[in-house]
């Protein structure tokens, strides 16, 4: 058995680790002290492939594996881990289509993502959190369309996302075999992001709550099949966690 890292795994921490004293160790103090989402430094990481090096190739990504993101998040979080967790969030959002979206859907966001839109995973609310069966948000099937409502609480950079992957209850009393997940675009009627919540620290990430009032998705719009999203969360936290 190797344990050995390869030669392009080297060079890859090398060039993170380069990133990292040049661009981010600079800003760190002033981006967590003003609470500011780090936007010139989220262009100059996608420049680098940075911000999408676990993205299949077929959607925008470097194609790398979990071990390459983690050696250049080790790297980088040296310098400042608010940073490096909004730089890299969008891998968790990204996970969401990889492992449970049809093939139109996972093509259409992951590529988006791998081309520097900013993404949010809304699973979090007021009374679960590690609690992923408690989820109390509803979505009630209206023909071809859902009708969203609810709450959710310190989703990461929410603020700045185009759009976000939602959990909610297709059918409260089945418990966890109820719930699903959505794509909602951020603007769509009903969304309302509130303002960053205050955090003790890495600041550059901003967390912020999210409110839904009968939002409407397309059903086309849904990730997996109905009452699949606690399945599909478990399978995002074990690529992610």
């Amino acid at each position: 058995m190797d344990f050995a890292l390869s030669g392009e795994q080297r060079a890859l921490a090398e060039m993170a680790a380069a990133f990292a004293r040049r661009e981010i160790l600079p800003e760190a103090a002033r981006l967590d002290r003003e609470a500011r989402f780090p936007r010139e430094l989220f262009a100059r990481a996608r420049e680098l492939g940075l911000t999408a090096l676990a993205m299949p190739e077929a959607y925008g990504g470097l194609g790398l594996g979990r071990l390459e993101l983690v050696l250049a998040a080790e790297q980088m979080a040296w310098a400042c881990a608010g940073v490096t967790a909004a730089l890299l969030l969008n891998h968790l959002v990204a996970d969401a289509f990889l492992v449970g979206a049809e093939e139109e859907l996972r093509r259409t966001y992951v590529g988006r993502l791998a081309a520097g839109e900013l993404g949010a995973y809304a699973l979090t609310e007021p009374e679960a959190g590690s609690d992923v069966a408690g989820i109390r948000s509803r979505a009630v099937r209206r023909g071809d369309r859902y009708l969203l409502s609810g709450s959710k609480i310190w989703i990461s950079n929410a603020t700045e996302a185009s759009f976000f992957v939602v959990f909610a209850k297709t059918d409260p009393a089945a418990g966890r075999r109820g719930l699903s997940a959505f794509v909602v675009e951020r603007g769509t009627p009903g969304l309302e992001v509130g303002p960053p919540l205050p955090k003790m620290g890495q600041r550059a990430a901003p967390a912020a709550p999210l409110y839904l009032d009968g939002v409407q998705v397309p059903a086309a719009q849904r990730l997996g099949e109905e009452g699949e999203g606690f399945l599909l969360a478990m399978r995002v936290f074990d690529r992610s966690r």
